[in-house]
């Protein structure tokens, strides 16, 4: 009886959140979507997503529910729903839209997950958009996908009618390595790179689609670009990514080659590689890169004693290895390994890392560590710091496992 109480009084409440967010159309049909979008003259905006997408359902749960979101979309849109793969939970609702999804995939090359579709009222795509983002961003892209002179397939249409044009490449350029167009987006580079001097080239507003459309393509005039002007991405690389451009490089370069290798079935020497890439390549390092390839290698093939000693030879030669990184791979040995030797360097690991940032989730990770070590006692004590360091959204997560340790009961699956 309380459950069934408890049920009925929350229910009204769900219906009330809902009710705040997108109002996505249901039972219904493609031709049905597109009489309501001209009758009520209104766009049609298509989520296209999968069920073991996680930013899907990242934007599912956190971003489509909010008030905010839903007053403009239900206001301007037409909004749809659509699965793109095939699970035995679906409804009978998802089973009809099977045939429409294959067709979407098809006719609107959708590939990556989230793609989101936006049609006119006439039902003639005009916008796409791939990945997600905070509400008021999702918010200002799709008031954006409403304007004509900012929709992708305005851009397209504009920059083909021209394509020597650069104010018209530049608009198609972002946009297009955005969505994953590469083939369009090739071609505007190509006509900014003719147009542009190189202070031009690099400008602010370009490099965001340069950097999309090298790590894709390396074999590109982008990934040229910076690979001869690190000094001039160095600064972009730190802002937005908090990365170094030279690991950029890298990463692309490293990738590429072991592709091709893996592909043709070759077991991968590591040391001969980056003989090979250095060579090759000598304006990048790629020390940092492959030993980071090596690790996860180890990590993946649960080779935990040449993995600990390997990773410990990298923790004692930099000094400025990050609390994060140090926390990162110490609770991953904690979740999957069960050797106590390997346990107990990944101990020294979190014990530097809460001695450089003693935050709740840090400390977390050290007190499990102890207590898996069976050091019930100091886990306890460290614990406890954790739970008084952390914040208040993860305070109960943090709670639960000290009255695990109290208990005596395993803090690890």
């Amino acid at each position: 009886m309380k459950k069934i109480f408890f049920i009925l009084f929350v229910l009204p409440l769900l219906v009330v959140a809902q009710e705040q967010g997108i109002k996505f159309e249901h039972n219904t049909t493609w031709a049905k979507i597109k009489e309501k979008a001209k009758a009520e003259n209104k766009h049609i905006f298509v989520d296209c997503f999968t069920t073991w997408c996680g930013p899907c359902t990242w934007m599912s749960e956190n971003v489509f529910p909010q008030p905010e979101v839903g007053e403009f979309f239900n206001a301007n849109y037409i909004n749809l729903k659509l699965q793109f793969d095939e699970t035995q939970k679906d409804s009978e609702d998802v089973k009809s839209w099977y045939a429409e999804a294959k067709r979407f995939a098809q006719d609107y090359e959708v590939k990556a997950y989230p793609t989101f579709l936006v049609f006119n009222p006439d039902g003639e795509l005009v916008d796409k958009v791939i990945g997600g983002s905070q509400p008021d961003q999702f918010i200002a892209r799709f008031k954006d996908a409403l304007i004509p002179e900012k929709q992708f397939i305005t851009s397209k249409k504009k920059f083909e009618a021209d394509p020597q044009n650069l104010e018209s490449a530049k608009q198609i350029f972002k946009i297009a390595a955005d969505i994953y167009d590469f083939e369009l987006a090739n071609r505007a580079f190509n006509t900014i790179l003719e147009k542009s001097s190189n202070e031009e080239l690099l400008q602010e507003e370009n490099l965001d689609g340069i950097v999309i459309l090298a790590q894709e393509q390396p074999d590109s005039k982008a990934f040229e670009l910076i690979y001869n002007n690190q000094t001039a991405f160095r600064e972009f690389f730190n802002n937005k990514f908090r990365a170094d451009v030279n690991d950029f490089l890298a990463y692309v370069l490293t990738q590429k080659e072991m592709q091709s290798k893996m592909s043709n079935g070759e077991n991968i020497d590591y040391d001969a590689l980056e003989k090979q890439l250095s060579a090759k390549y000598d304006k990048v390092n790629f020390s940092k890169s492959l030993t980071s390839m090596k690790l996860s290698n180890y990590l993946r093939n649960k080779d935990w004693k040449t993995f600990t000693s390997e990773y410990d030879k990298v923790v004692k030669s930099n000094a400025n290895i990050t609390a994060e990184e140090l926390n990162e791979y110490a609770w991953q040995l904690f979740e999957e390994c069960d050797d106590k030797e390997a346990l107990k360097v990944a101990l020294t690991w979190s014990k530097l890392a809460v001695e450089k940032n003693d935050t709740g989730y840090i400390i977390d990770t050290y007190a499990n560590l102890l207590y898996k070590l069976g050091d019930a006692k100091n886990a306890i004590v460290w614990q406890e710091k954790a739970v008084a360091n952390t914040t208040e959204d993860r305070r109960d997560e943090l709670e639960n496992t000290l009255d695990k340790m109290k208990k005596g009961i395993p803090t690890w699956e």
